[in-house]
């Protein structure tokens, strides 16, 4: 996709788009904000949502005023916090006993 300054997008209800604008996209319900607009080769505008990371045709999208959730930062954890959370983990299998898990299956 070539990089348009300028390019805004028309949602589905024929209101403008902006970079950082909450929008919904009306088949999932997903609520996001913008954080890139573009067009392509085709002269199709498309809009990058910061929720998803994926690109969505402007006019399955549509402006809203819900708040979106706030991404979450990711970050490496250290090797203590990898440590303790295996630790953890690993305590949770222990205390799980295979042997009296039933079984729905076809056997006799």
């Amino acid at each position: 996709m070539a990089d348009a300054e300028g390019v805004t997008a028309v949602g589905r209800n024929k209101k403008t788009i902006k970079v950082g604008d909450a929008v919904k996209y009306v088949n999932s319900d997903t609520v996001s904000r913008v954080t890139e607009i573009k067009k392509d080769e085709q002269g199709k505008v498309w809009v990058l949502l910061e929720s998803t990371d994926l690109w969505y045709r402007e006019e399955t999208l549509e402006p809203t005023d819900i708040k979106p959730k706030e991404k979450k930062e990711e970050r490496k954890l250290t090797t203590e916090e990898l440590e303790e959370r295996f630790r953890k983990e690993t305590e949770t299998l222990q205390g799980f006993e295979v042997g009296k898990a039933g079984g729905g299956g076809a056997g006799g």
